[in-house]
């Protein structure tokens, strides 16, 4: 575990833009999986600005994008669809290969989990890019008595439903990438910022695993780098 403070939301944005952009020069078929939240918006945005400028070739490039609301349409405003579209695809100068995501309103829940898990079997993630939740989970890997492997359906934790994402949405629950996806990652970059997170964040930091607090289990991953800004008690 790498532990980076930084002065402010736009340093730690800045650092975490630049160990995926470094990803991005060096690995051309890179597979990345990309949260959504406020957490990595100012991270997408200077990571669009770089690679436009310097011409960086997205075209073997592919996007997974980590979980999904269920039961809204996927045009709804609150989507990850929606999210990334807006942050990250419309602001490229040319697209990736393949965007790899859940529908939000699929019919069929096992044939969307299975398909995710499939595509992941044969293309580990380069870059996993997670946001700490209030909660601490990862994804919609929410605090239970024992946590999931696979793609699964996950029903809402209380202060999920809180999310800013969310507001003025019912969702009826989550889709998600489980822990051997997020596990299988060559790198992990977690990004904490925001003091509804502080909670979060000091149970992380107590190194206690336990699936009370998913993101606990990320002190096992021998390459993790989890980014925090000013507004996290050291």
């Amino acid at each position: 575990m790498k532990l980076i403070h930084t002065k402010n939301y736009e340093a730690m944005s800045k650092e975490a833009a630049d160990l995926l952009l470094d990803t991005l020069r060096k690995k051309p078929d890179a597979v990345i999986c990309l949260a959504t939240g406020s957490s990595p918006a100012r991270m997408y945005e200077l990571v669009c600005e770089a690679v436009n400028r310097e011409r960086i070739d997205l075209s073997e490039i592919t996007f997974v994008k980590l979980d999904e609301w269920y039961g809204v349409e996927p045009q709804a405003a609150c989507t990850c669809t929606t999210f990334i579209k807006e942050h990250l695809l419309d602001q490229l100068y040319m697209q990736p290969k393949a965007v790899v995501e859940f529908v939000s309103d699929a019919a069929n829940i096992k044939q969307e989990l299975d398909r995710m898990d499939a595509f992941l079997s044969e293309h580990p993630i380069d870059v996993m890019i997670l946001g700490l939740g209030m909660n601490g989970h990862l994804g919609l890997n929410e605090p239970a008595d024992f946590l999931t492997l696979n793609a699964h359906y996950a029903e809402l934790d209380e202060k999920t439903k809180t999310h800013d994402m969310v507001k003025g949405f019912e969702p009826k629950g989550g889709l998600t990438i489980g822990l051997q996806g997020i596990f299988t990652s060559r790198q992990i970059l977690m990004l904490v910022c925001g003091e509804r997170k502080e909670a979060a964040y000091q149970a992380f930091m107590s190194q206690r695993i336990t699936t009370a607090t998913p993101a606990s289990l990320l002190w096992l991953h021998p390459n993790c780098v989890t980014l925090v800004d000013d507004t996290i008690q050291k």
